[in-house]
């Protein structure tokens, strides 16, 4: 069975190129563009083995859903993504992802191989 990847990232073109990245290493991708998108997601399907959150979505961030994840799916790693915003630093950024429970943090924008890299160890 193919892994189970819930991808949450705002801008279309990004979430699309992940999306392929993550085809073509045999995973299958469920995307949302919001966190309300991403949680009805996560109600519906009980298989997801894997998140990976844009930490900065719009005005929003992806805490909240991070806080989420850990009391309703405390074993499902969470790789953060981010490219950072005009009012954080992306240290801040990452350190916040960090005391939220991601298990790797990676800056925007990232090679493919190190996408599939840090996929692999948050699995492994």
């Amino acid at each position: 069975m193919a892994t189970q990847i819930l991808l949450v990232e705002d801008d279309p073109a990004v979430r699309h190129l992940i999306v392929q990245f993550l085809q073509r290493d045999g995973a299958d991708v469920h995307e949302a563009e919001t966190l309300e998108q991403a949680r009805t997601i996560l109600s519906d399907r009980n298989d997801i083995n894997l998140a990976i959150l844009d930490f900065w979505l719009g005005n929003d961030n992806a805490v909240g859903l991070m806080d989420d994840l850990r009391a309703d799916l405390a074993g499902l790693p969470v790789l953060i993504i981010s490219g950072g915003n005009a009012a954080t630093d992306l240290e801040t950024t990452q350190a916040i992802a960090d005391i939220s429970g991601a298990v790797a943090f990676l800056q925007k924008p990232f090679r493919k191989k190190d996408l599939l890299s840090a996929v692999a160890d948050a699995l492994a």
